[in-house]
Order: C-alpha cells, then sequence, then structure tokens
C-alpha cells in the first residue's frame, strides 16, 4: 500500500448547486482529517500500550504505515512524533492544525460553536505536548472531537454540507481501517453510511468506485479472510469516490 498521505494529488476539483467549489472541497477535507485525528489518536495510544506490554516486537508492523522507522527511532520518539510533531504528516498534530485550516475557512457554514470546539482540540493537544502527563488532556481532544461532530448535526444548517463532512469521516475511516489493518468489521458499516449520503452532497462522485467499495466490503469472506490485495484495492476506491 502507498504511503500515509493528506492530500489529494491530481483530484478532480468538486462541484455543488449549493456551495461553492472551495467550499466543498473544506468541507469534505475537513471531516477526513478531524476523523484522521481522531481514529489515529486511538490507534496510537492502543500500540503505545501495545508496546509496553510486549515482549516482542509484533507491534512494530502495525506502525509501517505510519513511517515506524525501526532502525532510526525509538519507539518513545516515534510516539511522541505521531502525537505532536507536526511536520510528521501521520501525526496528530499535523490532522489537527490542517482540520483547523479547513474550518476557519467555513466559518459561516460551520458557525462559531463548531468551530470553537476544533480549536479546543488544537489547544488540548498542545497542552498534552506540555504536559508531564498527557493522557487526561489528550482524552480532552478526543472529547472535544466528539463534541465538534455533535454541533455538526445541531448548528450546521445546510444538509449538502453536513453531509459533506460526514461523507469526509467515512471515507476516511475507511482508509484507516484498510491501511491499518485495524477494526476491519466496520468498513461495511462505513461503506453503507456513505452510500447513504452521497445523494445529499450535491456533490458528483464515482458510482463506479462507490459500487466496487461496496463489493469489497460486502464480500462473504470480508474481512474474516481478507488479503492484503483486498485492502488495498479499497483503499484505491475509497479514495476516487469524491
Amino acid at each position: 500500500m502507498g504511503a500515509f498521505v493528506n492530500a489529494r494529488a491530481g483530484a478532480p476539483a468538486l462541484t455543488t448547486a449549493t456551495l461553492s467549489l472551495e467550499k466543498a472541497d473544506h468541507l469534505l477535507w475537513l471531516g477526513r482529517y478531524v476523523e484522521r485525528a481522531y481514529t489515529t489518536q486511538k490507534f496510537i495510544l492502543a500500540a503505545y500500550d501495545q508496546a509496553l506490554d510486549a515482549t516482542g516486537d509484533e507491534w512494530k508492523g502495525q506502525l509501517a504505515e505510519l513511517g515506524f522507522d525501526d532502525d532510526a527511532e525509538t519507539p518513545r520518539e516515534f510516539f511522541q512524533a505521531c502525537l505532536f510533531d507536526a511536520d510528521c504528516p501521520a501525526s496528530i498534530a499535523h490532522s489537527l492544525d490542517a482540520a483547523y485550516d479547513n474550518a476557519v475557512r467555513l466559518r459561516d457554514v460551520l458557525g462559531t460553536e463548531s468551530l470553537s470546539y476544533v480549536q479546543m482540540a488544537v489547544d488540548a493537544l498542545q497542552a498534552a505536548k506540555m504536559s508531564d502527563a498527557p493522557l487526561l488532556d489528550l482524552q480532552v481532544v478526543q472529547d472535544n472531537i466528539m463534541a465538534f461532530k455533535g454541533c455538526v448535526d445541531d448548528f450546521v444548517e445546510s444538509d449538502a454540507a453536513r453531509n459533506l463532512i460526514k461523507c469526509g469521516i467515512s471515507v476516511e475511516r475507511i482508509d484507516l481501517y484498510a491501511r491499518l489493518s485495524y477494526k476491519l468489521g466496520r468498513v461495511r458499516q462505513e461503506v453503507h453510511r456513505l452510500s447513504a449520503r452521497v445523494n445529499r452532497t450535491g456533490t458528483p462522485y464515482s458510482q463506479e468506485d462507490l459500487k466496487a467499495l461496496v463489493e469489497l466490503a460486502y464480500a462473504p469472506t470480508f474481512p474474516a479472510e481478507v488479503t492484503y490485495d483486498q485492502l488495498g484495492l479499497i483503499l484505491v476506491h475509497a479514495a476516487r469516490v469524491f
């Protein structure tokens, strides 16, 4: 599978009757970056716990897609970078900074309440970075992301905007679950959610790639007997839906 990416190289422009092209794109990527921060943090902390308890090196393979270099880094150095180094594309800091950059361009669509929770998640991560006991602040990061998702339902008036954010969330979950071989049992649920929402975004999408995702997620052998090649196909088709 390819390297962890944080932008769409050569992706087609979005169009929608109710939102500008630029705002539609920011909404989709706001959903993706917020979810990337949330799910990656959970994955990193679970892997860190496993590393502390492990007698072997089995946990290291889980982190290859996030860029772990066994020859150049200690586990502590790597986990610190994955949480707090904004220059690391796989880091929580990078994802939250990108989420905030998208959110500030959507202030009129999101409303102050929704935007404030993204800002508070960024602030909580910074507090965790400076803390000697960061787990409490890291939990606050998660809480604020969840609060943001709730605010989207309560304060974003545009149905197309809400569904673009939620489609972004689902695409990112599908990508991360497949990329990291993490919570594969939830891929089918996210594909179902994505299928139910794409027509409510007012945005063109690839029916062919969405159909391929559905076929992969609903295959009788998925996820119990999924292959590496099949996970790679999930990544390809998820990236092409929008």
